[in-house]
């Protein structure tokens, strides 16, 4: 494919002759990967789409869900529930942590034993955060409390958390870069963003995906990994780390320890 062709993939635009040589008789398919109502997905996710049941399924299953995952994501599951769980125990037992988008609780699996701090599962939808709240129950966690929340206008103070965890997220947030800023804010001086998301640059085989999602209402604009590294800058988080692993993006950083609100 010419790299002209790859650089619109990126931009959220495929564009292609259906002839190879673009001659006479040649047409072109143009499909918009960039949905015309971003906030659709916030939406589609409030009213609890079927499709997120199959994901807290498939996610928090090590056999057939580490397979489905891996046929459909083309990277690890394992490597997903790894990060998770290093940034918890980096984070310390003692933490604030706020998880969000918490979906069902698919990262709860992940929280060491031995936390005793605060843990806020926050989500858009009610569903979910019922999903999650019997999934604490189940793993006899004592420290996670629920609560609906927008990323993009939070409820919380500045410098309440030493951690957000937001896997699989940004693919699914109306505005990123202001999904981004807002969990910089609540961010304490030296706390960390550790998150994943499915990126417009992930490669030609996930675009039929991207496509299929935004068709569904289930993906918002998502970005590049280059945009993804300019949002964690205007959020005024350093030390970042960005790792791409098949069709999903893992991506931290941290907020400076010398910030104003410190």
């Amino acid at each position: 494919m010419p790299t002209d062709d790859r650089s619109e993939v990126a931009k959220g635009i495929f564009t292609r002759p259906i002839l190879p040589d673009g001659g006479r008789g040649a047409s072109t398919v143009s499909c918009m990967t960039t949905p015309s109502d971003p906030g659709r997905a916030s939406s589609t996710w409030r009213a609890d789409h079927p499709w997120a049941v199959v994901y807290d399924r498939i996610s928090g299953d090590d056999r057939l869900g580490a397979l489905l995952w891996r046929v459909g994501v083309g990277s690890s599951l394992s490597e997903l529930h790894d990060r998770a769980r290093g940034a918890l125990l980096q984070a310390g037992s003692a933490a604030t942590v706020l998880d969000i988008p918490c979906g069902g609780g698919v990262v709860l699996r992940d929280v060491p034993k031995a936390f005793a701090g605060r843990y806020v599962a926050a989500d858009i939808s009610p569903a979910m955060l019922q999903r999650t709240a019997d999934e604490a129950q189940r793993l006899g966690l004592q420290h996670v409390e629920t609560t609906e929340a927008d990323v993009q206008a939070l409820a919380f103070d500045e410098a309440t958390f030493d951690l957000v965890v937001a896997f699989t997220s940004l693919h699914c947030f109306p505005d990123p870069a202001l999904a981004l800023r807002e969990i910089a804010r609540v961010l304490k001086p030296g706390g960390r963003l550790s998150g994943s998301a499915f990126l417009n640059d992930a490669g030609l085989r996930f675009t039929p995906v991207i496509l299929a999602g935004r068709a569904l209402g289930l993906l918002g604009p998502s970005g590049t990994r280059e945009d993804l590294r300019g949002w964690l800058a205007e959020a005024g988080l350093d030390d970042v780390e960005i790792t791409r692993a098949g069709g999903l993006t893992y991506f931290s950083g941290q907020k400076p320890k010398g910030s104003p609100d410190a």
